[in-house]
């Protein structure tokens, strides 16, 4: 089998268990284990999977730009919203992390809910431009464009001040031993010191953040309160972090 047939075989094996084992599709592959690290490196260097110890898994598929994830699943996004929308409170100090759910969470806000939202996010901040009910505190820093965000020291020393009853937490992946994960470790960095600050945590997870990974940590599952997920996914989820603290939604 030539390396193209190959990675397609791995790609496709991924896209069926979202993860495969180095000993298992050497067999299936009939070559050696080392040819087949090889090409889940090369894989990988693709950004195509992510390597992981004896194997690989897949990662979310999520466009990296903001624009391109902002129409994607409107539906479920929204329905994965509604969910969190009853965990707020009157008069409570929110975190909210950048991302399309997380907007989507801040659009379906109650009118009149008077609150004071901490954010990094550039969409969301003018999303609330015209809440006067809501105290909106922009976490000034050096731009991140595909997620527009800002990230760097600024942000850092700002969250160091600040304890928000509720984050709203940003990821791309989700995985139960990995936790969870980004693509941009700048990016990652803030996020977690934003999991650290909070006394509770709500990451939203559609089913392409499900069981991936990416190269930088943000957290643990056991770090978060909630997750947010389709309603279809909710037993599968409730199987998968059975071991886990957090309440599946």
């Amino acid at each position: 089998m030539l390396k193209d047939e190959r990675h397609q075989y791995i790609l496709n094996r991924l896209k069926e268990s979202y993860k495969v084992n180095i000993t298992t599709l050497s067999n299936e592959l009939k070559i050696s284990d080392d040819t087949l690290r090889r090409d889940l490196a090369e894989l990988d260097n693709m950004g195509l999977l992510t390597r992981v110890h004896g194997g690989a898994i897949s990662k979310s598929g999520i466009p990296v730009e903001f624009t391109g994830r902002l129409m994607r699943d409107m539906e479920q996004k929204h329905n994965i919203a509604s969910k969190v929308i009853p965990l707020i409170k009157e008069g409570e100090v929110l975190l909210i992390d950048g991302g399309t759910s997380n907007l989507e969470v801040v659009r379906q806000l109650p009118a009149n809910m008077k609150l004071t939202i901490y954010t990094n996010s550039f969409p969301i901040v003018t999303e609330l431009m015209q809440r006067a009910d809501i105290e909106v505190i922009f976490l000034g820093g050096t731009l991140f464009r595909s997620s527009q965000v800002t990230v760097g020291v600024s942000v850092f020393q700002a969250l160091l001040s600040i304890r928000p009853d509720w984050l709203i937490l940003g990821v791309c992946s989700i995985h139960p031993k990995i936790g969870l994960s980004g693509p941009d470790r700048e990016e990652s960095a803030i996020k977690r010191l934003m999991l650290e600050r909070a006394e509770k945590t709500v990451v939203l997870a559609d089913r392409h953040k499900i069981n991936t990974a990416e190269h930088y940590i943000i957290g643990s599952i056991g770090d978060i309160d909630y997750l947010a997920v389709e309603d279809d996914k909710v037993d599968e989820m409730n199987e998968l972090l059975s071991g886990f603290r957090c309440k599946i939604l």
